[in-house]
């Protein structure tokens, strides 16, 4: 087995790594395959969106070999994605805003984020975030 020379974790945007720069400067100069991993790692994350920001993290051998493993993105980052914003105005003029996920948006994250959780349960922990976020479901 080689040594491992360096591990370096960077932030791709699923689906869409390219060899040129920033990644390729980066990855070639510690002499990674660059074209290599883009396309390990596009066909790795080709069925995600490509606005899910991913942490990768490398691992290079002694004989420039490498492997990565990716992270899916936070429950955060996804509301942040997945929310949209009412305003309305009161009979007083008072303007209130009102941030929210539709059902169907929370039910498909929750089914994303914890696939092998009981969907009821994994609901609950996205409308915990929801709540800490002050953002409503809606029908």
């Amino acid at each position: 087995m080689e040594n491992i020379i360096i591990k370096l974790t960077i932030y791709i945007r699923a689906n869409s790594a390219e060899s040129g720069p920033p990644l390729g400067t980066t990855l070639g100069n510690i002499g990674v395959n660059t074209i290599k991993f883009c396309k390990e790692f596009n066909e790795e994350t080709k069925e995600l969106p490509n606005y899910f920001l991913l942490r990768v993290s490398i691992t290079v051998s002694e004989n420039k070999s490498f492997s990565f493993t990716t992270s899916l993105p936070s429950i955060g980052f996804l509301i942040s994605t997945l929310k949209k914003e009412e305003t309305y105005k009161t009979k007083d003029g008072v303007i209130i805003s009102n941030l929210y996920i539709y059902l169907e948006d929370l039910l498909k994250l929750a089914k994303f984020k914890f696939p092998n959780y009981d969907i009821k349960k994994s609901s609950k922990i996205i409308k915990g975030s929801l709540l800490s976020g002050n953002i409503n479901v809606k029908l």
